[in-house]
């Protein structure tokens, strides 16, 4: 975050991050258009100017016909794209998803894992992606292991895979943070 310090900047540093956490943070009584929109008021943009950004967005996670929906009616796949599109409204320079595919269907996450990817490299946004499903790292992604709060190892995955000599992401982090009688 540049030269930001947390406790006198916290607002510039709030509004350059979008964050998606594991657990839905969206009004189920509200409809997914009044969900971003109050979003937006938040961060002090107009409702024409949301739907402005978000229809893209919207159009790309295959949402855009469920706009005056509630989100109460939306399946977990659906609202977990309706949090993507949302943290995406202030135009963030960086992401934090926590956990962001858990509990969906296939397609749903493999939907998000493609636009956010896309979108890290369109817009040049930094991920931070927390995630326990191994399929969901790539080859080139730069990868930290953390085990009990520790960070234990961080590389580019192809580059820690070959440097431990082994096969998957899932047989890299078992070696690192399994206890050596367990394996």
């Amino acid at each position: 975050f540049d030269e930001l310090n947390i406790g006198s900047d916290s607002r510039s540093i709030m509004a350059k991050l979008g964050v998606v956490f594991q657990q839905t943070t969206l009004d189920l009584d509200l409809t997914v258009l009044q969900n971003l929109t109050y979003f937006g008021a938040l961060h002090g943009l107009s409702a024409q100017t949301v739907l402005t950004r978000i229809t893209p967005v919207l159009s790309q996670l295959a949402l855009l016909e469920r706009l005056h929906d509630r989100v109460r009616a939306l399946n977990e796949g659906h609202r977990r794209r309706v949090e993507i599109a949302r943290c995406m409204i202030h135009q963030p320079q960086y992401l934090l998803l926590d956990e962001a595919t858990v509990g969906l269907d296939v397609d749903s996450r493999k939907l998000i894992l493609e636009h956010i990817r896309a979108l890290a490299a369109a817009e040049h946004i930094t991920v931070l992606w927390t995630t326990h499903l191994m399929d969901e790292v790539a080859e080139n992604d730069p990868v930290f292991i953390l085990n009990q709060g520790r960070l234990i190892e961080q590389g580019i995955c192809h580059e820690l895979l070959v440097r431990y000599q082994k096969s998957s992401v899932f047989d890299l982090y078992r070696s690192l943070t399994q206890p050596q009688g367990l394996m």
